[in-house]
């Protein structure tokens, strides 16, 4: 076989390794608050906001809340930045970070917004998000 075409395997493997590693690094689980605080690495965490946890700091930049899971379990959440404007209507909140300490540090937020789901009755609604 000719040095060039052991060359490009070579070339062709390597790459295939590197797509398969950058994409492993890039998948993050959806886990329960409980997974999430045994978990080490990046995890999403999926919860509605608990009423009244919302704070956020404009001089710190960062806002603050809990959100609680299906089981009932409660996070505390930071995010450091603030957060976008309808965050109090938003029917649940998909949080990516880590945990530190006690607290779960996103460095994103996602919100569910409930006007994306206008024409649907509430109960519609509520069935098909469980």
């Amino acid at each position: 076989m000719k040095k060039a075409y052991l060359f490009a395997m070579g070339f062709i493997a390597l790459g295939l390794f590197m797509a398969g590693r950058a994409m492993i690094q890039t998948i993050v689980p959806y886990v329960s608050v409980a997974q999430a605080r045994q978990s080490n690495g990046k995890v999403q965490v999926k919860g509605k906001l608990v009423p009244g946890s919302l704070q956020m700091d404009p001089i710190q930049r960062e806002t603050r809340f809990i959100i609680e899971d299906a089981q009932g379990d409660r996070l505390p959440v930071v995010h450091p930045k603030l957060a976008q404007g309808n965050v109090e209507q938003a029917t649940e909140i998909v949080a990516i970070g880590q945990m530190q300490g006690n607290t779960f540090v996103a460095e994103k937020i996602l919100y569910k917004c409930p006007s994306k789901y206008q024409g649907k009755q509430m109960q519609e609604y509520q069935e098909s998000s469980q």
